[in-house]
């Protein structure tokens, strides 16, 4: 799974950190970042609390991409 949290979306509400501390993090000005280095990838014991932090987000700043999806998807595009 891979997170993405817009910038210019988030309003700084930190739900998503309160919520899920393991994948979000706050930047220096309280808006959402990503844990571990900002790293998009989510590790697969955290795929739960990072569903809970984006669902805990007021704005919808936050994608969850499911990488099996994304594969296959790309699989089709490539299919004549």
């Amino acid at each position: 799974m891979k997170a993405v949290v817009d910038p210019r979306l988030c309003s700084g509400h930190a739900r998503c950190h309160a919520t899920a501390p393991e994948v979000f993090e706050l930047d220096e000005l309280g808006y959402a970042a990503l844990a571990s280095g900002g790293n998009a990838l989510v590790a697969p014991e955290y795929e739960e609390a990072a569903r809970d932090g984006a669902m805990a987000c007021p704005e919808r700043a936050i994608t969850l991409i499911d990488q099996t999806d994304a594969q296959q998807n790309r699989e089709t595009e490539d299919q004549p």
